[in-house]
């Protein structure tokens, strides 16, 4: 049976200024938790705690844990191949918050003063995640990152809402006010369209040809690898989801392009590319060390320190196709465009994906925007994809358990619009 002991460290300190109208704020948040966690046969027994440094009793305590463990449903043997990582990465560079913070509060007072409300939040969150195995060397991971998020509301009589948010390495983007500066205009551009919007006709709705562009494309992509989990089973292996001869999916958490990029996972385990869909259909599941085990496959993707760890993806990478995003509203003769998303989950074999902004599309032109309550994808049978489009657009997410991005090209697919 497959054993080893870890001690586990996390600190994080977070420095976020707030500016909302002609006033702005700024707080600080530090914590650390810490954690003996013993592994047997795949399954885990943790015993963390906050701000104590009691490491030694936290590992008694975490040997009587793994007493109580149903062995039976634990069964990794010693001769699994896990790959832990051993060795020290820093990922982005020192930045000061309130420099970054200067040229957005510019901003801010310029759209203020044009008849906008904004609000905007810039939060430079440094984290260490460091995992020692008893009979194996360390894992250590430093981590600096810049959030951005902007929210704009628009209009007296008719009030409308847009918002748009980016996350980056610190240091990384030399650029930072013109990442701001569109962000502003991308959420602007949002609240005036919601604000303009009209509302759909009976005879508008139902199935129709959308196009996904921006963060909308990528959501939907994170959305179908919840069901990816290795956790959830092995049924959808081998089973077509996308119907397009062209659809690749991987994670790619090496990727250190992506503020998410991981060099081992958070059962210290060292990671890799994994290509998950190929020609649209599923050749590989996100894997833990018990669920790789089960499905003979190879671990890698674990989330989670101080619980039971859930196989996800970090750096979520869809290919593109040959269509330029002009194309893809060219060749629809009737249809729509979302912009962006304001929610999108998955609901009953069904992905909801709440619109930003949305526009209406005749004869292979974008008419005007347009209200819809949600676009429902179901899972039940493959997508149908109408048209896959060049480049990538970038999603960042933060799941109950993970921090994770999504890259993929501009989509059209034969979906349904409800209002």
């Amino acid at each position: 049976m497959l054993v080893r002991r870890d001690t586990v460290t996390t600190r994080e300190s977070v420095e976020e200024v707030l500016i909302s109208g002609d006033s702005a704020s700024f707080s600080s948040l530090r914590a650390e938790v810490i954690g003996c966690r013993k592994l047997v046969g795949g399954c885990w027994a943790v015993r963390s705690c906050q701000g104590c440094s009691e490491l030694t009793k936290l590992c008694e305590e975490v040997e009587a844990l793994a007493k109580v463990l149903n062995l039976a449903r634990c069964p990794v043997p010693e001769s699994f191949e896990v790959g832990f990582y051993s060795g020290r990465v820093s990922l982005g560079s020192s930045v000061d918050v309130v420099s970054l913070a200067k040229p957005l509060v510019e901003l801010c007072g310029e759209y203020s003063i044009s008849g906008y409300d904004i609000s905007a939040i810039l939060r430079v969150r440094k984290l260490l995640r460091e995992i020692r195995g008893e009979t194996s060397g360390e894992a250590v991971e430093e981590r600096e990152v810049v959030e951005v998020s902007v929210g704009v509301r628009y209009g007296v009589e008719r009030v409308s809402y847009g918002s748009s948010d980016y996350v980056l390495l610190a240091g990384v983007e030399k650029d930072v006010e013109r990442v701001l500066e569109n962000l502003l205009r991308l959420a602007r551009n949002r609240a005036r369209a919601r604000g303009r919007a009209r509302r759909l006709g009976i005879t508008e709705i139902g199935k129709a040809e959308v196009i996904l562009i921006r963060e909308a494309s990528p959501a939907l992509f994170h959305e179908v690898s919840h069901l990816l989990q290795g956790d959830l089973g092995t049924s959808l292996l081998g089973r077509r989801v996308f119907e397009h001869e062209k659809i690749y999916v991987c994670d790619s958490p090496g990727d250190v392009a992506k503020p998410s990029v991981r060099f081992f996972d958070d059962e210290g385990v060292a990671t890799r590319r994994r290509w998950l869909i190929e020609g649209g259909v599923v050749v590989d599941l996100h894997h833990t060390i018990k669920t790789a085990y089960e499905a003979r496959s190879s671990p890698g993707s674990a989330h989670g320190l101080f619980h039971r760890p859930r196989p996800f993806h970090t750096s979520l990478v869809v290919g593109g196709g040959d269509w330029r995003e002009e194309e893809l509203v060219e060749e629809t003769k009737k249809g729509f465009v979302v912009d962006g998303i304001a929610a999108a989950f998955l609901e009953e074999g069904v992905v909801r994906i709440v619109p930003q902004a949305a526009y209406r599309v005749e004869k292979g032109e974008v008419k005007e925007p347009v209200v819809i309550r949600a676009v429902k994808v179901p899972l039940t049978r493959p997508i149908r994809v109408l048209g896959l489009g060049r480049g990538e657009y970038l999603r960042f997410s933060y799941e109950d358990f993970a921090f994770t991005t999504e890259a993929a090209p501009p989509l059209k697919i034969e979906a349904y619009v409800e209002v």
